[in-house]
Formats: C-alpha cells, sequence, structure tokens
C-alpha cells in the first residue's frame, strides 16, 4: 500500500450527546463542501476530491490511505462511522477505517470490508493474533450500495460493526500515532459519507463563541504555490511580512532556502503584488521573520542562537547586529515573536528546561527573554503548565495589549494536527496564564493551523493553513468574534518632526507610565518620512516623547485610563533644536487643582529635564508659570509664580545649580488659545522652559 500525505479536514462541531452514560464530543462531516479543508489531489489519472457531497478516492493499484488528528485518545472510549460505497474496481480487497497511525513508522491499525464478502481487522502490533485475519460475513452490500462501518472503543473492548451487525470484538489495540481515517487497500472508486467520531476528551472552547466565520485568502499576490509561513502583520494592518520558502526568487533558490518577503493593503481585502526584502534582510540562506516593531519600522529575524534587528533606513534597512540573546534548541523548527512594546521576546525550543524533556521526543515549549532598564536580555524562562505540555507548541505571538498569547498546540485537546489556543497573561512573572481555549472549529482545522497574527485593531487575524489554498501553506485572514479578541488599545499615529522646519527627523520615541514612572515601551521613526506608531494598553495615564542627539523633545501626554475600546489617534511628536532662544512646553506636569503642588505623575517629565541639564552643563534656563483666566488675576500670578518656584526646587532638589534657572509667573496674561472651553483653558495651564545660554 503506498501512502499519501495527511488530509486536513475542518471537523465542525455540531452538538454533544450522552453515549455509555457520559457526556460526548461529537463531529461529524457530510462533505457538502471543501471549506473544511480536507485533502485533495489529482494527478496521474488518480484523485481524492470532496465533490457532490462525498470524499471521492480514485485510487491507484497498491491504494491510498487519508488521515487527521482529532482529539480521541488510546485509553479513552470513544466511537466512529461512516458510509462507505464502493463505486468501481477490484472487490476482492478492503476498505474502510485505520486509526492509530503513525506516519513515520507506517505502522496502523484498520478495519475494512470488501465487496466479495469479507471483512478483517488488522494491527501492526505481531503479538495480536486476533487482528490478523479475514472473515467470511453475510450482509455486505454490493458495487454501488453503501456499508456503514462503526467501530467502539469502551472501557479497554473494541467493537466493530457492518451494516449495523457485530462482527468483531476483542481487547483495545494499542495506538502508534494520532493519526485516524480511511483507507482503500487496491485499485477502486470508493466514497465516504456521513461520518461521525466521537470520544470523551473535552475540547475548551470559549464561552458563546459565534459561528459562521469564514477564512479569506489573501490571493495570489501573496500566496503561491510554495509555502507562505511566519506572517507578521503591522499594527496598522497595511502591511503583511511573511516567510516564503523553497521559492526560485528567493535569494538562495529553491535548496532549503527561505526569504522575507511584503505585501500592501489599504483594506485588508486587496494586497499588493508581494516583494522579496532583498538584501540586508535576506540572504543566500535561511531567512526567517520574527517580528515587525510596532513603529513599522523594525524587523527581528531569527539567527543561529540569536535574533538580529534591521532598522529601517532612508531607502532600505541597515543591520543593528544581534540582541545577545542565547537560546538553546534541539528542534528542527524554531518560531517567535516580539512584544508590541519591544520588552519581551517568546519563542519555541526543545532544551533541557522543556518541561517533559526527552532526548527522543518531540516536544517543544514556549519561553520568554525580557530585556532589562540597561538593555540586556535575561535568561529564557519556560512559560510553565498552563501554555506548555508534552506535545509541540509553536508560533506564539503576542497580542498589542501585552498579555493576550496566541499559540498553536498539539499538546492541548483539539482539531487537528495543530490547532490554535488563546491564554491571557495573570501576573508580571511571565508563569501564570489562564487555561488555554481552543479557537474553534471554523478556526482549526484537522490539519495544521498556526502562525497567527492581529493588528492592533484586533478585529481580524492571519494566519497560516493547508486547507486548501494556492500552495502547500496559505495565508489567510478571519473576522474574530469579539470573546477570542485581544482587550482593546489605542493606536497612535503620527510624525516626528523639527519645531522649527518641520522636517521629519530620525528619532527614538519612548512611551512610560506616568503613575509608576516606569519605561513602557520604545520605537523608531522612519528616517524618510517621521512616520511612528505606537500600540497602547488603555488604562493608563502616558508620556510620550521624541528624542535624537542636538534636540530637546517636547513630551506629550495621553490620558488612556478611561478608554475601553479599540481607538486610533493622531499625535505628531516635535523635536525643538538646542539654541538660544527656543521654548518647550512641560506637557507631562501636573499640579493639584488651585495650588503649587506636583503630582506624581509630573515626576518623569522634570526627571528628563534634569537629564537635559546634566548632559548639557553649561546650558541655562528660564522657567515661565501659566494658567488660564478663571478666577482672581492677582490669585493666578501669584500661583503661576509659586509654581514656577516649585519646579525650580524639584530641579535643584535633583543636582542642578539654581544659578542656572531663572523663572518667572505670568499667570493668565499669555494663554496659547482663547480660554472659551475646557479644553482650551488645560491648554493654558502650563509651564515651559526657555534656553538662555547654550
Amino acid at each position: 500500500m503506498s501512502l499519501t500525505k495527511t488530509s486536513v479536514a475542518f471537523i465542525l462541531l455540531l452538538c454533544a450527546s450522552t453515549t455509555y452514560g457520559q457526556q460526548k464530543i461529537i463531529i461529524t462531516e457530510n462533505f457538502s463542501s471543501n471549506h473544511r479543508g480536507w485533502y485533495t489531489y489529482a494527478g496521474n489519472g488518480n484523485s481524492i476530491l470532496v465533490k457532490e457531497g462525498v470524499y471521492e478516492f480514485d485510487t491507484p493499484e497498491g491504494g491510498w490511505i487519508s488521515y487527521i488528528f482529532p482529539a480521541i485518545f488510546h485509553d479513552k472510549d470513544f466511537y466512529a462511522e461512516a458510509e462507505f460505497t464502493q463505486v468501481n474496481g477490484n472487490d476482492n480487497n478492503g476498505f474502510g477505517f485505520i486509526w492509530g497511525y503513525d506516519a513515520n513508522s507506517k505502522q496502523l491499525n484498520n478495519f475494512v470490508v470488501s465487496l466479495n464478502g469479507y471483512t478483517k481487522v488488522w494491527a501492526s502490533d505481531e503479538t495480536r493474533a486476533d487482528a490478523k485475519d479475514w472473515k467470511k460475513i453475510d450482509g455486505i452490500n454490493g458495487m454501488g450500495k453503501a456499508n456503514r462501518l462503526r467501530m467502539e472503543q469502551r472501557s479497554g473492548q473494541l467493537t466493530f460493526y457492518v451494516n449495523g451487525k457485530e462482527v468483531f470484538r476483542m481487547k483495545s489495540l494499542p495506538w502508534y500515532g494520532k493519526g485516524f481515517g480511511f483507507v482503500t487497500y487496491t485499485k477502486m472508486k470508493m466514497t465516504v459519507d456521513n461520518f461521525v467520531l466521537a470520544g470523551h476528551t473535552r475540547i475548551n472552547l470559549p464561552d458563546k463563541l459565534t459561528t459562521g466565520l469564514m477564512k479569506e485568502n489573501l490571493g495570489p499576490e501573496v500566496n503561491t504555490r510554495y509555502n507562505e509561513v511566519t506572517p507578521n502583520i503591522t499594527v496598522d494592518g497595511k502591511m503583511i511580512l511573511f516567510t516564503r520558502k523553497n521559492s526560485p526568487e528567493n535569494l538562495g533558490g529553491t535548496d532549503d532556502a527561505s526569504d522575507v518577503w511584503y505585501s500592501t493593503s489599504a483594506d485588508g481585502v486587496t494586497w499588493s503584488k508581494s516583494k522579496n526584502m532583498q538584501s540586508p534582510v535576506n540572504s543566500d540562506k535561511v531567512n526567517n521573520i520574527t517580528a515587525i516593531g510596532q513603529d513599522n519600522n523594525t524587523i527581528l529575524l531569527a539567527t543561529g542562537n540569536d535574533f538580529e534587528l534591521f532598522e529601517r533606513t532612508t531607502n532600505s534597512w541597515r543591520s543593528k547586529g544581534t540582541l545577545g540573546v542565547y537560546y538553546e534548541n534541539e528542534h528542527r523548527y524554531f518560531e517567535a515573536t516580539q512584544s508590541a512594546d519591544g520588552k519581551a521576546i517568546l519563542f519555541t525550543a526543545k532544551n533541557k528546561k522543556s518541561l517533559f524533556y526527552k532526548d527522543n521526543l518531540e516536544e517543544k515549549d514556549i519561553f520568554v527573554t525580557l530585556k532589562n532598564a540597561q538593555g540586556k536580555w535575561s535568561e529564557p524562562v519556560n512559560l510553565g503548565a498552563s501554555i506548555n505540555t508534552s506535545g509541540n507548541e509553536a508560533s506564539p505571538f503576542l497580542a498589542a495589549d501585552g498579555k493576550t498569547l496566541y499559540f498553536a498546540s498539539d499538546g492541548h485537546p483539539g482539531y487537528g494536527d495543530m490547532d490554535i489556543f488563546m491564554s491571557k497573561r495573570l501576573d508580571d512573572s511571565w508563569t501564570r496564564w489562564s487555561t488555554p481555549v481552543n479557537l474553534g472549529p471554523e478556526i482549526n482545522s484537522f490539519g495544521f493551523d498556526a502562525y497567527y497574527t492581529l493588528p492592533a485593531s484586533g478585529d481580524y487575524a492571519y494566519m497560516c493553513t493547508n486547507a486548501g489554498g494556492f500552495g502547500e501553506s496559505d495565508i489567510v485572514r478571519i473576522k474574530l468574534p469579539e470573546v477570542i479578541r485581544p482587550d482593546p488599545v489605542v493606536l497612535v499615529v503620527g510624525k516626528v518632526l523639527n519645531a522649527k522646519t518641520k522636517k521629519p527627523v530620525e528619532a527614538g520615541i519612548v512611551f512610560e507610565n506616568l503613575v509608576t514612572r516606569k519605561e513602557t515601551g520604545e520605537a523608531i521613526s522612519d528616517p524618510a518620512t517621521g512616520d511612528y506608531r505606537v500600540a497602547l494598553p488603555y488604562g493608563v495615564n502616558y508620556g510620550l516623547h521624541a528624542k535624537a542627539k542636538g534636540y530637546l523633545s517636547v513630551n506629550e501626554n495621553l490620558e488612556l485610563v478611561n478608554v475601553r475600546t479599540y481607538t486610533e489617534m493622531q499625535k505628531d511628536l516635535y523635536l525643538v533644536p538646542i539654541e538660544i532662544g527656543e521654548a518647550i512646553q512641560l506637557n507631562n506636569v501636573f499640579f493639584e487643582q488651585g495650588r503649587p503642588l506636583l503630582k506624581p505623575e509630573s515626576y518623569p517629565e522634570l526627571d528628563r529635564l534634569v537629564q537635559i541639564l546634566k548632559d548639557n552643563p553649561t546650558m541655562e534656563i528660564e522657567l515661565s508659570g501659566h494658567t488660564d483666566n478663571v478666577g482672581n488675576p492677582n490669585a493666578l500670578l501669584t500661583l503661576s509664580q509659586e509654581r514656577v518656584t516649585t519646579v525650580k526646587n524639584y530641579l535643584v532638589k535633583n543636582g542642578i545649580h539654581g544659578s542656572r534657572i531663572t523663572g518667572k509667573g505670568y499667570g493668565a496674561s499669555q494663554p496659547l488659545v482663547k480660554n472659551d472651553t475646557e479644553e482650551h483653558r488645560r491648554m493654558n495651564r502650563r509651564v515651559e522652559f526657555k534656553i538662555t545660554k547654550k
């Protein structure tokens, strides 16, 4: 018997029933279409096709098999049944079920019938004499008529039925692998219909998971007959980067090489013709993309046992070298993701820290390495038993909220070879996670589903599947129900500009939590356009500023405490050249209402001013305080002067000599805008500093 590739089936979870007194998961397939992704093939006069409501095998001499990887386990009760119809061909050899199949060893069990009146249960286990011989029976329907085969495992016993009649009963057979499917052992045309499989394993699904989800192939501009894998969608959803394997257009050609490619879209539906990223991102070796930075201006590639960072230039990319992350991996595959804030890298590997490590076990776990305040990366930490299993975990993706993890696994109960799961990080230890939920049978097929990625909006997921399409693995997108979306974030887009010339500036961008005084992320701007993007989790009051040599930053405040839905906002960042007479507003200095007392969230802003003065030891500044026009003018003048004094005292207390600082309060006499709305009055309540000496 010759063996083909696996079939990739998408079995729809329809209902739950009670069998043997216990709840059973029921999965069924009537082959009404192939949107569920059964393996299909046509060539050399033979085929496997889903058509006209059946799964049709038109097989050569030696037969074919097609198998899937359902959540049925050898030591649990289960049953399977299907209608098999031989349409033509030899009637003296078998067709029916296989189970416990291992693709490497080719060992399996099978239950088959032949139209000349025989049935057989056969196992690769040579010690099982009770599973070897053909048995003559009555009641097998002839050519062109359906025969319903059913097998049940209950309490360690197997029972087999042909058209409702018991034909075998025996002790359960050993499983060699997870494959479960159909077989023909000789030249014939045979169809399968009304396939049902049930088991005790519970697939952990989200509550109130809606149905009717449809996978949209990104089309021939992105997908080819080659393998497209590891997609990375930008936070704004307008560009996708991915790895293409074995294409003759790769720099290394077809010999096990892979390159990074990209395509752009305005709407997520129509994509531009994909382009090779070329050198220096790609070489003639294996090039695998790990992440695209949230700013759209950095790319992370896996290289050896480390990661290499690339930054955008005015017309290309440049390597910034490796990060200094060292990891061990004994597995032949490797995947990784970087958090939106740039502070964490999650990756898969098999090593001595894997939870179920054995030399001969194909078992990857997900690990995390964290960047500290000095820019150094930590020793990798295993995410723990909530995420990692004795099976393979793969293709992690951390959403823009910084806590929703999507990953693929064949160790958690699912619908196929690799299913996608979602879990939430519960604290900053990175080892406590919520129980993973399977994303359901309309996202996960019975084949390979992995490489999940989302834009900041979280409305669509992009993923890889081998369930039909243009090639061995295609990139598709699917609209997500609310229950499996990450927490909403705010997408901030803008430009970094010279405050005087309004021209773009190549700069670093830092955002921080103004309450905890901790830096919460970083980005860079496009040197050609000044464009940047950052995705910020809601519920925090952020400070945001750009930094570049020779410039002083105007710091912006983003109060996102009350934001609860995905939001996009425009915020240009300005850099002021260090020149005498230039004035900079301290946007993130806050006082108690009507008083000259600083709020704690003011400290990061003032600490930066301290650092500027220390970095420029000859610089002198003049502080100015301003209010709105609500209140007595004399009282407002006094309040503004007291606030200037408070800021000066803070600077002096933190090491700046008082002779370098002068200051004056102007009350309401110098408004930026009219005091006609609360927002305008807020803008007029401010503290500024002006450079009086360089």
